[in-house]
């Protein structure tokens, strides 16, 4: 590679070096190569201030390769040792205050050396690539100035309703000392221009956000309005099933408040209007949406960069409703947002297990306006065994009366092993975790441990038990696609899933996805010598914003009814239609017998059987976490089984996925 540092050898040879082993890409490198040049321009004598500010730019941008969205110097220590080390912080700092290519920022964003328009940022203390210096600061200034604006409610008429969509059983649990968080929340969001719900599954979510919009709806009719509420996901099958959460959950409200409530959800690409080959929208800050009320569902998947272009096209009196699961992997792209924002908030208190929800005295005061709360300092929270406390005794945050966080779960009952296993796999609690497992009185969960991990004899080893528990419906869904009844095949492919940590490598999606495609076969359920084979699953792994169909949606190859002769891949619309397109019309597609965990987030499925890889002296379980096996195993409705050693086990749950951010500092104080 021709370079512009190759009169600097050793700089040279540091920077390829890192390349081959893999500690930076080659866009990192020629990144690296870009800083060095410019830096070499304004000061050709300091060669070790050039040689820190090119290694520095290195590491900047693997990182975010890593969707880390910036690096906190004083914790950067020696990621390049062995190639190069890095000098002391007060001599990096010196380095970049005269650095041409790195601008310097107080926190409140005033540059100390102008101009900012510079490829990296440094601002209290973090470095970042330009892009992601812009999308987190400016997400944040809209999160705060959002989070100050208070709506003036109709308190009489809220209460009416408020009795109207709570049960019994939510309105007498008021007067002993138990909260109702479905409620408080509901209370609290109605009163925000921006809320976040916050819960793991089955906490009622979906449910509590239904009921907020009843109350919205509610309260513009009797002021002869009707409020323009839109439902967002970030892939299709999030928004599938938030479709179907949202219309099961409208039925059961009083038939009265069940008036203009929305019931279809689209993606946050469609809702922005994604333009072919660019990453940016239609609807930005120029051009806002056209709405009074967005509800995203499972914010935790969404990336800093598709954050911050939402927030940037909503409208300025627009009310904002994320709800997701903080304990969830964070987004496949850049950032980790919606764990920042709970982080900010205050949420996770010292024990996860026993959040803490601090609200100023203003919003208990409002509360107790709308519903019975007891009168004293500390109110008891009989779910967590904990108390509210006053917002004095913490530090601040301009979201903390933003957030709700739902703990009681409806789905998971005491004996419940998934439930169970959930709460210990998101603290890391290892033993714990193990023991569940080898628990035979929680029979919703099973751990597969293989006895031989060879290449050789994994495919046997997996396969043995792997497709006897599969078989039953695959041989349903086959019959579906026989019949030509294509409804009927999508509902037995939402009753189970094969899960991977990992794309490739034994115990990989694409490894699995053959071998199960192969015994198939041989049990004579599906032709596999066609690529476009009748009844294979699919799903899509690129955007195609012109047929509007998106990364992660999911398809069916069958015949079109109108013409047996044509082959097509079928989808079911964000409206519930059939949709068949041919396959040369589609861009990428995989086999989905088998997908990995991240493609899996906003989907549920009856049974779901997780497969993690081998821990071997090459991986050294790198890319394992416990977010990572909560995502997967809270994917599951009534049954998960686990195929892993218990290495892979222990060493997942010993590690967290935690990417470098300053978005939760921003939003303090």
């Amino acid at each position: 590679m021709l370079m512009q540092v190759q009169n600097n050898s050793a700089l040279k040879d540091g920077l390829e070096q890192l390349l081959k082993m893999s500690k930076i890409r080659a866009i990192d490198m020629a990144f690296a190569d870009f800083i060095y040049s410019e830096e070499s321009a304004q000061d050709a004598s300091d060669t070790s201030a050039r040689e820190c500010l090119t290694m520095l730019s290195a590491f900047v941008s693997a990182q975010s390769g890593e969707q880390h969205s910036c690096i906190d110097l004083e914790k950067l220590g020696q990621p390049f040792l062995g190639v190069y080390r890095f000098p002391e912080l007060s001599t990096m700092l010196s380095y970049i205050q005269n650095a041409v290519t790195f601008a310097r920022l107080s926190a409140t964003g005033i540059s100390l050396n102008e101009p900012t328009a510079k490829p990296i940022i440094l601002q209290d203390g973090k470095l970042y690539l330009q892009r992601y210096w812009q999308y987190e600061s400016q997400l944040a200034a809209i999160i705060r100035e959002k989070a100050t604006k208070t709506l003036d409610l109709d308190i009489t008429a809220a209460k009416v309703l408020l009795s109207d969509l709570f049960d019994e059983e939510h309105n007498n649990a008021e007067q002993g000392q138990t909260l109702d968080w479905q409620k408080i929340a509901v209370c609290i969001a109605a009163s925000q221009k921006l809320s976040f719900i916050t819960g793991g599954p089955g906490t009622g979510k979906t449910t509590t956000v239904t009921k907020l919009l009843a109350l919205l709806q509610g309260l513009a009719a009797r002021k002869g309005n009707v409020l323009n509420i839109q439902l967002v996901a970030p892939t299709g099958k999030a928004a599938a099933r938030l479709t179907e959460s949202i219309s099961a959950a409208k039925i059961k409200l009083p038939n009265a408040l069940q008036a203009n409530l929305p019931e279809q959800c689209q993606t946050i690409h469609r809702l922005l209007g994604a333009k072919p080959q660019s990453p940016h929208f239609r609807a930005n800050a120029i051009h806002p949406l056209h709405l009074d009320v967005l509800v995203l569902d499972e914010a935790s998947m969404v990336d800093l960069p598709l954050m911050a272009k939402l927030f940037a096209a909503l409208p300025k009196d627009a009310k904002i409703i994320l709800l997701g699961d903080q304990d969830q992997l964070a987004s496949v792209e850049t950032g980790s947002v919606l764990s920042d924002i709970c982080a900010a908030s205050d949420l996770q208190g010292d024990n996860p297990n026993n959040a803490l929800l601090i609200y100023s005295d203003a919003m208990q005061q409002h509360l107790t306006k709308l519903i019975y709360l007891p009168t004293s300092t500390a109110i008891p929270n009989l779910e967590t065994n904990t108390s509210i406390t006053k917002r004095s005794d913490i530090r601040g945050s301009v979201i903390q009366d933003n957030v709700v966080r739902l703990l009681k779960s409806h789905r998971f009952g005491e004996n419940s092993g998934i439930g169970q296993l959930a709460k210990q796999v998101k603290v890391g609690q290892v033993n714990q975790s193990i023991s569940l497992l080898n628990d035979e009185q929680f029979t919703d969960i099973n751990w597969h441990q293989p006895i031989q991990t060879t290449p050789q004899t994994v495919a046997n080893e997996i396969l043995k038990t792997l497709i006897t528990q599969l078989l039953p419906i695959y041989q349903q869904y086959t019959q579906a696609i026989q019949q030509g009844d294509l409804r009927q095949a999508f509902k037995y492919w939402d009753q189970q899933q094969v899960l991977c940590a990992q794309k490739s490598g034994y115990w990989g999606v694409t490894q699995l996805n053959a071998l199960i495609e192969s015994e198939l076969h041989k049990q004579g359920l599906i032709d596999n010598t066609k690529d476009f084979y009748i009844g294979r699953p699919v799903m899509l792994s690129k955007n195609d914003h012109q047929l509007k169909l998106f990364n992660g949606d999911v398809g069916i190859v069958m015949p079109d009814p109108d013409n047996a002769a044509l082959t097509k891949v079928w989808f079911v619309t964000p409206e519930g239609d059939l949709r068949g397109l041919l396959p040369s019309r589609l861009p990428s597609l995989e086999t989905l017998y088998a997908m990995t965990i991240h493609k899996s987030q906003g989907s549920e499925f009856e049974s779901v059987y997780l497969c993690l890889p081998p821990i071997t002296v090459n991986n050294q379980g790198r890319g394992l976490n416990r977010e990572l096996i909560y995502t997967g195993l809270t994917r599951a409705k009534k049954q998960f089984m686990l195929f892993a050693e218990a290495k892979a086990l222990s060493v997942s749950l010993g590690q967290q996925c935690v990417r470098g951010s300053g978005l939760a500092g921003r939003l303090l104080g």
